[in-house]
């Protein structure tokens, strides 16, 4: 990682006590930033076993459809197939807060917290996260900004690799290259200090580029404004 880049410190959340705690010292700002990190729920059993039963001439087309789509499920998918594993709230660039979901207690304090919040709520990509809250509580947040909408409207070019607004490729400069392999994306490796740093960069970067997005805002402001006076 390069030495100007922006150095991450974040407290993590195991237990319903804690996560109390860190929410309560949360709730003092007008803006948070936020994501989820998700897993399969399906253990590597449980697959295994599917893939013998379809092998087997006993199913119907129906039951065939339905084991193979838990066979192939991702953390992508629906969230029926899934289970969150961490939340991570920024309060600013870089300070964060990891909330680890290894009961529901914590699952469900946090997620009640984020919808019945009146703070201004930042995702990067929020039809991702908000599918899971909706399915866990349907319910989504009162106030929500999603940085990757206002990037592509900003950015707003033809060209693919110029309109790239991954949180990576937006805020990767400032935060160094922090992605980390997909086989670290499960329920096993939730409490993995590589995992839980990564979350916290996640809404700490989203924090980042909420606040530089702002600053361009008003400057495109400022230069539409003296445009139309010149003209």
């Amino acid at each position: 990682m390069l030495n100007n880049t922006i150095k991450v410190n974040y407290e993590v959340a195991k237990s319903p006590y804690k996560a109390k705690q860190l929410l309560d010292k949360i709730s003092k700002y007008s803006h948070i930033a936020w994501d989820l990190e998700t897993s399969v729920k399906y253990t590597d059993e449980e697959i295994e076993h599917w893939n013998n039963l379809i092998e087997s001439d006993s199913l119907t087309k129906l039951e065939r459809i339905h084991y193979q789509s838990k066979i192939n499920a991702t953390a992508l998918m629906h969230p029926s197939h899934c289970r969150v594993t961490h939340c991570s709230i920024a309060t600013s660039q870089d300070t964060g807060y990891v909330f680890i979901f290894n009961n529901i207690s914590v699952q469900n304090i946090v997620f009640n917290y984020l919808m019945s919040s009146k703070q201004t709520q930042i995702l990067h990509n929020a039809s991702y996260d908000l599918k899971f809250t909706e399915y866990f509580t349907g319910r989504y947040p009162d106030i929500i900004e999603d940085t990757e909408v206002l990037a592509k409207t900003i950015i707003n070019h033809v060209e693919i690799q110029k309109a790239r607004t991954r949180l990576k490729d937006l805020a990767g400069h400032m935060y160094g290259d922090w992605g980390i392999s997909s086989d670290y994306f499960t329920y096993k490796e939730m409490n993995n200090p590589k995992v839980i740093k990564y979350a916290a960069t996640d809404a700490c970067a989203t924090m980042w580029l909420w606040n530089y997005l702002q600053e361009q805002c008003d400057i495109l402001d400022k230069e539409i404004y003296e445009n139309a006076c010149n003209y």
